[in-house]
């Protein structure tokens, strides 16, 4: 069979492409000896000598390593054969991050050969170590005591609430409801009063009053004036410094523990019912 050496250095006369590298190509046989090249299959026998770009100096303003952004942290038990097995987190688990390296050409951001960026700085690291926090469920506290009948005849409503202790953190189980309701009858009313009841509908699902989407449409429109007045400005540290500020408050507003809980409001049907069925209205 037919084994290969490494690809030797890209020679030619001119920079680019147009030149050419060899390599070893030999015949061994399966004891690992070194035979006559006709003993192997010349239609299978590897190439010893292809097409290459010859790398010059000046290259190096032409050419450049292009980095993807790092993907989300992912359980090293995930890429192992213990996967299967239960896990139990215990304050984080380690992980690794991926990302996406390549050589390109800047002036038209095409992607090149790695050899070309190789030749003036080692490939940056495709993965780095990385911990994953344990999921963090909501945690409530009990609930108050029910308040007193909302009326002193007929039907009338109990309530009772409860506060969040710890927010839901990293893919934790979201929060129950933080107020209950149930109906109270402490006595026949005497009077028109009497001939009336509330029918109440379940409560609907909790909306925001306005979307996080359109606070960030009103933060943004509010941040472009920002920007035109940075726009001017052209001392690479005084850009650095103003970027690694945004950052900063970006990260501080994700790890807030408070941030991503919300308020918003429940709806449901109230109706008024006369005795004998007909709606009422209610006053």
């Amino acid at each position: 069979m037919c084994f290969t050496g490494p690809w030797g250095r890209c020679m030619g006369s001119d920079c680019g492409p147009g030149g050419s590298q060899s390599r070893a190509v030999w015949c061994a046989h399966v004891e690992g000896w070194t035979t006559l090249h006709t003993n192997c299959d010349q239609g299978q026998r590897p190439s010893n000598q292809r097409n290459c770009f010859r790398v010059c100096d000046w290259h190096k303003d032409l050419y450049d390593w292009q980095l993807g952004a790092w993907n989300v942290c992912v359980p090293v038990s995930a890429r192992t054969l213990w996967a299967s097995r239960p896990f139990t987190c215990s304050g984080a688990e380690e992980g690794i991050q991926t990302r996406e390296v390549g050589c390109i050409l800047k002036s038209e951001e095409s992607p090149a050969e790695d050899s070309i960026c190789e030749y003036f700085e080692p490939k940056p690291r495709l993965e780095q170590a990385c911990l994953i926090p344990c999921p963090q469920d909501c945690v409530v506290s009990e609930y108050s005591p029910w308040t007193p009948c909302s009326k002193t005849c007929g039907t009338g409503l109990k309530t009772r609430v409860r506060s969040v202790l710890v927010p839901p953190l990293f893919g934790g189980s979201l929060c129950p409801n933080l107020t209950e309701f149930k109906s109270c009858k402490p006595g026949p009313c005497i009077g028109p009063e009497g001939m009336y009841s509330l029918r109440i509908g379940p409560w609907n699902p909790c909306v925001l009053p306005v979307t996080r989407t359109e606070r960030q449409v009103k933060r943004r429109k509010g941040k472009d004036q920002g920007v035109r007045e940075r726009a001017g400005v052209k001392d690479p540290e005084t850009r650095e410094l103003i970027q690694k500020k945004r950052t900063r408050n970006r990260l501080n507003r994700q790890e807030s523990p408070f941030w991503d809980i919300q308020v918003g409001y429940q709806t449901r049907d109230v109706t008024c019912i006369h005795r004998n069925g007909s709606i009422g209205a209610r006053k």
